[in-house]
């Protein structure tokens, strides 16, 4: 059975092997060129702060970045959005094609029960799936990492390209998308309709993943004496800011910003702004946040929610190919 369902399968698997290669050769050769620069440029002292090292680096950093910045970039959004692709043009056509075209009927004739058949091409389909996107991930993160503080990871783990792109994510992303799109295609029974709508599930899913990510763990709050200045760190992630009166309450949000702060008169050529804060009872500021050293925790909750939808729509696959005719 395995061997029939590599057969049915060798173009996407072929094409997985490609990509892997010719995407995992790429992404050297871009690192390797990047170091290179580095080191023929003396920009070493400058990887852990970036711009913040010293004065020095600031004009090295600015051309380092005007060049690799957004090819390192470029290549972290190939890693967000491979997930769909591989659901759409590997998960989608998987049960659809055969139903599309009555192949399954005689499987179906056979001595392998319909549950195994599914199981089959599964095994056949996701490991190698897996292994390209985890494969291709740790290329890009090794050249991210190998930038330092003068590439995408100066934004910080919640940036929503190293993020989406880092750790757990895109593995529970392909495991989701292949899930979802192996459901789609036994449903629907058309390979198009399959691909088309795992798209647009599956982008729906991340956006409302992205909409409420910043819910999923509990927030600290950071307290700032300096109204004028906003609390949290700086890599942190801000579920919620406002102020606090002078009692520690929270000031409704209509009245946050009902100063008039920022006009000036004849006489007058600035503004104590802090002062004027607290006169209208604005006496500190506050964040709710994430920090930045829970991103990995927040990666788990995000991914062990898609593998358990993946999970679901397994059961869910099994269903619909089991009432297939």
């Amino acid at each position: 059975m395995i061997w029939v369902v590599w057969r049915q399968q060798r173009a996407q698997l072929i094409s997985l092997l490609a990509l892997l290669v010719v995407g995992g050769a790429a992404v050297a050769a871009l690192g390797f060129s990047m170091l290179s620069y580095v080191d023929s440029h003396g920009l070493q002292v400058c990887l852990a702060g970036g711009l913040e090292t010293n004065s020095l680096c600031r004009q090295g950093v600015n051309d380092f970045q005007n060049i690799w910045f957004d090819r390192m970039k470029a290549g972290q959004l190939v890693i967000t959005v491979l997930p769909v692709l591989v659901g759409m043009f590997c998960g989608a056509p998987l049960f659809a094609r055969e139903l599309e075209q009555g192949t399954h009927v005689l499987a179906f004739t056979q001595s392998v029960s319909r549950i195994r058949w599914m199981a089959s091409k599964f095994a056949v389909t996701v490991p190698p799936a897996l292994v390209v996107v985890l494969g291709l991930q740790l290329l890009v993160e090794w050249w991210v990492s190998a930038a330092g503080a003068m590439g995408p990871l100066a934004t910080g783990p919640f940036f929503y390209l190293t993020f989406d792109g880092g750790s757990t994510a895109p593995v529970a992303y392909t495991v989701f998308a292949l899930a979802l799109g192996a459901f789609v295609g036994a449903a629907f029974r058309r390979t198009l309709v399959g691909m088309t709508v795992t798209l647009a599930v599956f982008t729906a899913a991340r956006i409302a993943m992205f909409t409420v990510r910043r819910y999923l763990l509990p927030a600290q709050r950071v307290v700032s004496d300096d109204p004028t200045e906003s609390a949290g760190g700086r890599y942190s992630l801000v579920v919620h800011y406002g102020f606090l009166d002078a009692k520690g309450a929270q000031v409704p949000y209509q009245s946050n910003y009902n100063t008039n702060c920022g006009s000036t008169d004849a006489t007058s050529t600035s503004v104590d702004y802090a002062t004027c804060y607290r006169q209208h009872g604005l006496a500190k500021s506050f964040a709710d946040i994430i920090p930045a050293d829970a991103s990995g925790a927040l990666h788990l909750v995000d991914s062990a929610i898609f593998v358990g939808l993946a999970a679901l729509l397994v059961l869910a696959t099994g269903w619909a190919v089991r009432r297939q005719a």
